[in-house]
């Protein structure tokens, strides 16, 4: 990758859209939520989980009841990574599907202009998420528990036809049809368009051959240590990012948490994080390393400037909750002046 220019920076000068994401959109419901409940019900910090309406009913009570509710603010995963990216100046879409009755909550102007969007809106809620942290903990290590709602109809209809763009950011849903959805979209894109794909724990589940279409087609895969082993099955990263990368995957992304990353191309590199001095709220914080390196490759950084970039726009994003403190253009151009 060659190094950035500035005048790169302006996304109009442009005509192709950025990044489009196709992924769940969510309204994401910020919780300090007593240890007791959260034992309870066996929620157990960093881990995902998806419920269902019947449990939502029982639990919600019980938390509005006992615990301290911080903020609402728009979520998942490549909704997150979208809206980092269209902070920090670049021309970005998306594709997914909301509550026609809530869906000015999800702030649709955050993943980019109305005519590159392709939100189908339904006689559904929107998708749901309870991020909660113990109250106590230090770590500020959140739960999110997920009802998925309106994600369900993600991608129907004709809202993934003539997509164009320079990368197309892949990101899970709970359900199949969306899954079937991103699928037939991926065999259909023109060959130009460049992939990234963060499956998250509930796609690693499904499996390596269910993934395989996507996989295939993913130049950049970001993915934690847990979701490694799920998908792959093998206790040693390194053997299992070469098995990743014999689908073609270029350059896979591990995200650590509060370890940084380790970047697989060619070599091995490791990025360490900077520990913010306040730690507000982690959710999100991985999707945003996937936009920082995103917006390192559509700049033509070295894959270890890309890094460098992502674990510092993660550490940003961190300051406050929900998209609050996510990087913005002038972040990303002081960095851009510095390398």
């Amino acid at each position: 990758m060659r190094r950035p220019t500035t005048r790169r920076l302006n996304s109009g000068d442009y005509h192709l859209i950025d990044v489009i994401g196709f992924g769940s959109l969510n309204l994401d419901e910020f919780w300090e939520a007593p240890p007791e409940l959260l034992d309870k019900y066996e929620l157990v910090p960093g881990s995902e989980y998806v419920r269902d309406h019947a449990w939502f009913s029982i639990f919600y009570g019980e938390l509005k009841a006992s615990a301290d509710q911080k903020t609402l603010s728009p979520g998942g995963s490549a909704a997150n990574a979208v809206a980092a990216l269209s902070k920090m100046g670049f021309r970005t879409g998306f594709i997914g599907s909301a509550g026609k009755h809530d869906f000015g909550l999800l702030r649709l102007t955050d993943l980019g202009q109305p005519e590159d969007l392709r939100i189908k809106l339904i006689n559904r809620a929107s998708g749901r998420c309870l991020a909660m942290i113990r109250s106590g903990d230090e770590s500020r290590d959140r739960i999110l528990v997920v009802l998925p709602n309106a994600n369900d109809m993600a991608g129907a209809d004709s809202t993934i036809s003539g997509v164009d763009c320079k990368w197309l950011h892949l990101t899970s849903f709970v359900s199949e049809e969306p899954l079937r959805n991103q699928l037939n979209l991926i065999t259909a894109s023109p060959k130009n368009i460049r992939v990234s794909f963060d499956p998250g724990i509930v796609y690693c589940s499904k499996g390596l051959t269910t993934l395989l279409p996507i996989l295939k087609k993913a130049e950049i895969l970001f993915i934690t240590e847990d979701e490694l082993q799920l998908l792959i099955g093998a206790f040693d990263e390194f053997t299992a990012v070469g098995t990743l990368r014999e689908f073609g995957i270029k350059i896979v992304v591990v995200k650590k948490g509060a370890q940084g990353i380790s970047v697989y191309a060619d070599k091995k590199i490791d990025v360490p994080v900077t520990i913010p001095i306040e730690i507000v709220d982690r959710t999100g914080a991985g999707d945003v390393a996937a936009a920082g390196f995103l917006a390192g490759a559509l700049l033509d950084m070295s894959i270890r400037d890309c890094g460098r970039f992502a674990v510092l726009a993660a550490s940003q994003s961190i300051h406050g909750y929900g998209r609050e403190a996510y990087p913005d253009k002038a972040f990303l151009e002081r960095f851009v002046s510095s390398v």
